[in-house]
């Protein structure tokens, strides 16, 4: 069965609408945008009080993205400090990844 995922609130409703028909996890959405939006990074618990969620939620889905190469631990060459991990995102890469998805969905 289809996982149906319920928007985050604040959404404009064109950008909702267009989640909506790629079925995208609009948490994911959320948590990639707010990176993209501070590009020196910053820690799971900020980005989740910043969109409204339990930290625990964005973690899971930045391993996810750390795995994918889409995100990693801030510092020189992903070095970790303490407990507090800033994650940065590299939007490079992932500008690559929404045209390689546009192109698969274009036929091109």
């Amino acid at each position: 069965m289809p996982r149906i995922y319920k928007p985050i609130s604040g959404l404009p409703q064109e950008v909702g609408n267009a989640l909506s028909v790629f079925n995208a996890n609009t948490l994911r959405a959320a948590v990639i945008r707010d990176l993209a939006q501070h590009p020196s990074g910053d820690t799971t618990g900020n980005v989740a009080k910043r969109i409204g969620v339990d930290y625990r939620q964005v973690y899971a889905h930045i391993k996810t993205l750390e795995a994918e190469g889409l995100v990693a631990a801030g510092g020189e060459v992903g070095e970790r400090s303490g407990q507090r991990v800033r994650y940065i995102i590299d939007l490079a890469k992932l500008r690559e990844q929404g045209l390689i998805y546009m192109s698969f969905l274009l036929g091109e």
